[in-house]
């Protein structure tokens, strides 16, 4: 059926009700270069690595971020994930030292031992919602090793309650005039103004406790409150990176996370070969920092996870000026969107896209595809700063999970995606864990 452009809003209906289907549906019909139009904006769907190089890496002065992470500035302010141009620059400098290595090696014990205590928790054949369960895990670990905070259950639970009411915003940025009904407390403008004081709530009283301590407690919140060289960041500065860094800092993992152990318990062979390698290379009952290298197929899990179930699945562009793309013209103010979901089940690049193969990430196919087929932390000067954080996370906590429990599918509660400004499981993922074979 031809694609009917409305009025007004555009394409925003036909995306909004089914967006992943309609962004494959729309490079299936028109190619690597697509148009469409979402309310005000103008819109460009490239889905060829190269264009992801062309835009991210090659000339990502020619561009802003999209309207979903304009409009999350009400809440993020200045953070690493919304801040432009040199306030950009000087604040990654800032933080990069947070995310050296050997500091990420420091933090696994952390991430050790809150992916124990989460299945400390567990009892066999009682339900969970992996999820939210992971959620809780990457929280609790966000809040200690970035934040030197003991983030309890009672924080935990309100920064998911803010968590929700920020996607509940989401569909704002596209909606004509919605950067207006940001001015007017109704409806999702509400539940947004509502969730950002939830998580100020939060990131206030751990700043209040970072200041109150003289010394550096090897976290990065200490690390800003107390630099080096003397100088001082305000409150909202300091609030803007810690309310970034606690959203930022879990949601990737926690999604990937549940996604591995969902493709795990519909593939028994790949769940078999997991635990193989877990029992093999962990000579005790929990991994240990050191083990992250050895363990690489659990490392090939997470990344097939992240192909198949990008966390982040679209990431918009808005043009800063005209561009010219493989003989099109993006006009200032249009918006260009980089589909990880698109690409990354693109049979060029991914033999069998649909089908979950780690081994895919062991073999010497991986050297034939091209450098941005595969972009789940984006790429270029934005490209996440966390990735290496969250790899470490990723693999010691699939590692910690394997070890103690096999996780099986509830019946009558299947997987149903939910993509807002991540890729998250709509209503959770319902598992029940079971003590693995041995």
């Amino acid at each position: 059926m031809a694609r009917r452009s409305l009025p007004f809003v555009g394409d925003l209906l036909a995306f909004g009700s089914d967006r992943l289907g309609f962004l494959t549906r729309l490079a299936a019909e028109q190619g690597d270069v697509a148009r469409l139009t979402l309310g005000p904006y103008r819109c460009w769907l490239l889905t060829h690595p190269d264009h992801v190089r062309d835009v991210l890496v090659d000339h990502p002065a020619r561009f802003r971020k999209g309207p979903v992470l304009q409009r999350a500035r009400v809440v993020l302010g200045d953070g690493l994930l919304t801040a432009e141009g040199d306030v950009h620059r000087q604040h990654r400098s800032m933080v990069q030292p947070a995310f050296h290595s050997r500091r990420i090696t420091g933090y696994a014990e952390s991430m050790i031992t809150q992916a124990t205590a989460m299945t400390d928790r567990w009892t066999p054949g009682t339900p969970i919602d992996l999820h939210a369960e992971t959620v809780r895990l990457t929280l609790a670990s966000a809040g200690t090793t970035l934040l030197g905070a003991d983030v309890g259950d009672d924080d935990i639970r309100t920064v998911e309650h803010a968590i929700a009411d920020l996607l509940a915003a989401y569909k704002l940025a596209f909606v004509p005039f919605g950067w207006r009904l940001q001015r007017i407390p109704i409806g999702p403008v509400r539940k947004l103004r509502r969730g950002r004081t939830r998580l100020y709530d939060v990131v206030d009283r751990v700043i209040e406790t970072r200041r109150a301590d003289t010394s550096d407690a090897g976290d990065l919140l200490s690390a800003l409150v107390h630099q080096p060289d003397g100088q001082t960041l305000s409150h909202q500065e300091l609030r803007d990176h810690a309310s970034t860094l606690l959203l930022a800092g879990h949601e990737t993992t926690a999604n990937a996370l549940t996604f591995a152990f969902h493709l795990l318990a519909h593939d028994a062979s790949a769940e078999a070969r997991l635990h193989t390698e877990v029992d093999d290379v962990l000579e005790q009952t929990t991994p240990t920092p050191g083990d992250v290298e050895r363990l690489r197929y659990c490392r090939a899990v997470i990344s097939e996870a992240l192909r198949l179930y990008p966390p982040a699945w679209t990431m918009a562009r808005q043009a800063l000026t005209d561009h010219h793309l493989d003989g099109h013209t993006i006009r200032s103010g249009d918006l260009v969107l980089l589909s990880q979901w698109v690409i990354h089940h693109d049979a060029r690049w991914w033999p069998e896209p649909e089908r979950f193969r780690p081994e895919r990430w062991l073999d010497a196919t991986s050297k034939d595809r091209p450098r941005w087929a595969y972009f789940p932390f984006g790429a270029g000067i934005r490209r996440c700063i966390g990735e290496g954080f969250a790899w470490t996370e990723g693999v010691l906590a699939l590692a910690t999970v394997a070890r103690r429990w096999r996780l099986r599918p509830l019946p009558g509660r299947p997987l149903t995606l939910d993509p807002l400004i991540t890729l998250r499981p709509k209503n959770g993922l319902w598992m029940h864990p079971e003590p693995p074979e041995r």
